[in-house]
């Protein structure tokens, strides 16, 4: 970023940061097809341990987190319900993360049925067509309570036995920039194949309905959504877009970035024009980056 903001006209060219992630995350080295997304866990996790080693950037009340840049901006904590279906009894942890990865309609992962919203018709800004599925669907499949049946019983400390459970996960810390991954890329032990289907995703984004706060709310019958949404902290605008061309063998990553409001280019290896958010908001979408509207810029 010191290279990149120095004023010097000559165009940067990321090699040492590329040669550091080769160096440092050996399976993504040399000029083979690489995943976008195992790309960009590699790179934050590179840099977040180089932070991590400062005396600087940690924390001196808990040693096994840091506040170096990459916390500061990408890491959040995501809440993990698990209650027993006898007692009723919740077990809850909290895990930090740097991305969530989203389920899509066409995986072997079963995904419908889909308990709609109560409105049924716009969320987040998203017009529902018939057919069409919407990051606010794939959030709302992430964040529902899931039945972990009677091959997964968990040991209960209220009933002091094994016992059927649900699961359900929330958003209990978000972070400034929230990074969502469509999962295209289907690896089972009967199939590999990458997902075409579109995904509808916002210019704006609120997280709110997925916060474990809201969840908390509607379990004491308080939830109260348009009090809720005007919390701005839970406010996202969209500002890049990486997509996928191709399959799953051979492909070519491209992507968007905002510049200005709604100023948009589009990045295709060393080509770079201007973009209209229709073309943004067209495109098949595989990684899809937020940050906070606190952050934005005119």
């Amino acid at each position: 970023f010191e290279q990149f903001y120095s004023g010097h006209r000559s165009p940067h060219i990321p090699y040492r940061l590329l040669h550091l992630v080769w160096t440092h995350a050996r399976h993504l080295a040399g000029y083979e097809q690489q995943d976008a997304h195992e790309f960009l866990i590699a790179a934050l996790d590179v840099l977040h341990r180089h932070c991590k080693g400062d005396d600087n950037g940690k924390k001196a009340n808990n040693p096994n987190h840091c506040n170096c840049i990459i916390d500061q901006i990408f890491t959040g904590g995501l809440q993990s319900d698990v209650t027993c279906q006898v007692c009723h009894g919740v077990s809850t942890t909290i895990d930090p993360f740097w991305d969530i990865s989203l389920d899509l309609p066409g995986s072997s992962t079963p995904f419908w049925p889909l308990s709609p919203g109560s409105d049924g018709s716009v969320v987040n800004g998203e017009s529902h067509v018939s057919g069409t599925t919407t990051l606010t669907d794939c959030l709302r499949r992430f964040t529902r309570p899931e039945h972990l049946g009677s091959s997964a019983k968990i040991k209960c400390s209220g009933c002091h036995s094994y016992q059927e459970s649900t699961k359900q996960l929330t958003m209990k810390k978000l972070p400034i920039v929230a990074c969502f991954h469509l999962k295209r890329f289907e690896h089972s032990a009967k199939l590999r194949r990458k997902i075409t289907t579109y995904v509808s995703f916002p210019l704006e984004l609120d997280m709110t309905p997925f916060m474990a706060s809201s969840k908390e709310s509607r379990m004491n019958g308080q939830y109260q959504q348009p009090t809720d949404s005007l919390n701005n902290d839970n406010k996202y605008s969209l500002f890049a877009v990486v997509n996928h061309q191709g399959t799953l063998e051979s492909g070519h990553y491209t992507s968007f970035i905002r510049q200005h409001k709604d100023q948009w280019f589009k990045c295709d290896d060393a080509i770079i024009t201007k973009a209209s958010i229709k073309d943004v908001l067209d495109s098949e979408g595989y990684l899809l980056f937020y940050h906070k509207q606190f952050l934005e810029y005119e």
